[in-house]
């Protein structure tokens, strides 16, 4: 019965373990999205698959192959031998140049191919490195998508606190203003428009808890954790400010970019592929030795065994090929240009994309310090268009007014707040450089 009774704890200990509220940091949910994203998985397996694929191209390495053969059916070579006097009938002889049994062992060792081994081992090369790359980049890709998750939840919490407020102060005004108006101190104008004020507060509160249900669902989905699981971020979005240099930035990001590195390695390929090409117009050396064994026999003995050896030097020299030789020839040349044109747009792409970041970051930060001293007068607007209201100095108009423009500031200055992080984690993303620190 005791262990019954542990056991039955133990359960429910591990039920409420898995439906316990989970405290989440945004380290935790990129380390939990790169455990569980499979774009991130898939670019690990590619790596593995391109260091078995380099191995596959040891093409100066020799090729060794054991044969063995067994003759089951022959017909024999038969030669006649002229009578050695007049009137005698010809002799009829067969021979036979190969014994039943035959095992032999055959080395080929490439000497000279014009380079076609050595740059076919070379793309090979940069293909594991492009696949590192990329597994680099999809590493990237996830981090900052985990990071705009993030942010994205933690702004909509806070903006939902916004419209909250907003809809608790429109719900007291209109509280006031009904006891006013139940008292004959107000008009029933002002009463429509303050229960219309608080009416129409109450969809933006409703479309943030869908934005935000909506955000936890991709957030749950993308670091794997089941639907019903409850998640609490912790931290709070802030802002540091950081101080920028354009040219060290458009310079790292030329150096990192993980898209340029894989357009310049993709080059490399294209000007060994072209090599290749040239190189169909040398022939090609080998050196193959051969050493068998023939019996007729399948006895394991010395005597029983004739062995052989030969040694040779391979020449193979394609004349003719049709045209394909120089059409491989033009067709690298044109994906030469075609990729120095594919660098140079995504070198102009980079250098827009750096400076627009750039930019957004300082424009954002000033959006911030303009942000906050916004609230801080929109809160002072609405304290003093309450008295006001009260003293009849004002309309309900005017008071409405007051209620949106400290709305507005929160939803202005909610929204500079993650334009500035989201651009700075961007940044990061394309220089490869941490904004905060130094370099990664």
């Amino acid at each position: 019965m005791k262990k019954v009774f542990l056991l039955f704890l133990l359960l429910a200990t591990l039920a409420f373990a898995q439906n316990a509220p989970m405290d989440l940091t945004v380290d935790q949910a990129i380390k939990l999205a790169l455990a569980n994203n499979t774009a991130y998985q898939v670019s690990q397996q590619e790596v593995r698959q391109y260091r078995y694929r380099l191995m596959q191209n040891f093409g100066f390495l020799p090729d060794v192959t054991l044969q063995g053969s067994k003759i089951l059916d022959e017909k024999l070579m038969t030669i006649e031998i002229p009578a050695f006097y007049p009137g005698a009938e010809p002799t009829r002889a067969t021979l036979r140049f190969q014994k039943t049994y035959a095992f032999s062992i055959q080395v080929v060792q490439p000497v000279f191919t014009g380079g076609k081994i050595f740059f076919n081992y070379k793309n090979a090369e940069l293909d594991l490195r492009l696949a590192k790359e990329k597994e680099k980049n999809s590493q990237a890709d996830t981090i900052l998508n985990a990071r705009k998750m993030f942010y994205n939840i933690q702004i909509l919490q806070e903006l939902l606190k916004a419209h909250q407020e907003a809809f608790y102060l429109a719900e007291s005004n209109y509280n006031n203003v009904k006891k006013s108006f139940d008292l004959g101190m107000v008009s029933k104008y002002d009463l429509l428009r303050s229960e219309l004020a608080f009416s129409a507060i109450r969809p933006d509160v409703l479309r943030v808890e869908n934005l935000l249900e909506t955000s936890f669902l991709g957030l749950k989905l993308m670091i794997g954790l089941p639907a019903s699981r409850e998640v609490r971020l912790q931290g709070e979005l802030g802002y540091q400010p950081v101080q920028l240099e354009l040219v060290k930035l458009l310079q790292s990001s030329l150096k990192n970019r993980s898209e340029l590195l894989q357009l310049q390695m993709q080059k490399q390929k294209i000007d060994n592929l072209l090599k290749m090409a040239w190189a169909q117009y040398i022939p090609n050396f080998s050196l193959v030795a051969s050493y068998s064994y023939q019996s007729d026999l399948l006895k394991f003995n010395k005597s029983n065994w004739d062995d052989y050896f030969n040694v040779s030097m391979g020449v193979s020299f394609p004349i003719f090929t049709g045209l394909k030789r120089s059409a491989q020839i033009g067709e690298m040349r044109v994906l030469q240009k075609i990729m120095d044109l594919n660098v140079k747009q995504l070198n102009d792409a980079n250098q827009l994309e750096i400076e627009s970041k750039y930019r957004s970051i300082n424009q954002e930060y000033e959006n911030i310090q303009l942000g906050e001293k916004n609230m801080e007068s929109a809160k002072e607007g609405v304290r003093i268009a309450e008295l006001n209201y009260r003293e009849g100095m004002i309309t309900i108009l005017e008071l409405n007014s007051s209620y949106n423009e400290l709305t507005r500031a929160k939803v202005n200055y909610l929204q500079a707040l993650y334009n500035y992080n989201i651009a700075i984690a961007e940044l990061e993303k394309l220089t490869g450089v941490d904004i905060n620190g130094g370099a990664e």
